[in-house]
């Protein structure tokens, strides 16, 4: 006697590919600057905290994913890479602050993302395709 097993492509692992997580960067950042929030202490970490757990949330987004999902990812990454990119000059020469180490660390997760996620995602295409590495 079998039991049946469905399993659901409706579910949080679904609701968790659709969504821009590395966005989530940025508007941090924009909110501490815009809320004149300092990122020393423990916004700081809390937001390096964010960021790395955003990096493995896309990191794992990237694996299993279409053709038109690695598309709008592709999308996103370079759309987040360019507005941290604005968000860097804004600060750097608008309102003449040097970014601190919590801009760097949140930019450098923003680019290893747009680098690394494709990288992944061939690697799974490759696999899927059956083809030997």
């Amino acid at each position: 006697m079998g039991s049946n097993v469905s399993v659901s492509s409706g579910g949080t692992l679904n609701v968790l590919g659709k969504i821009p997580w590395m966005l989530f960067i940025i508007l941090f950042l924009i909110a501490a600057e815009y809320l004149q929030v300092s990122l020393e202490g423990g916004v700081g970490y809390a937001f390096i905290t964010l960021a790395v757990v955003v990096l493995f949330i896309e990191m794992f987004k990237a694996g299993d994913v279409s053709s038109m999902a690695f598309l709008l990812d592709q999308f996103w990454a370079v759309t987040t890479v360019i507005l941290a990119t604005g968000l860097l000059t804004f600060l750097w020469f608008v309102e003449g602050k040097e970014p601190t180490f919590f801009h760097w660390i949140g930019f450098a997760i923003i680019v290893a993302d747009a680098l690394l996620n494709p990288f992944n995602a061939f690697r799974t295409a490759l696999r899927n395709f059956d083809v030997p590495g």
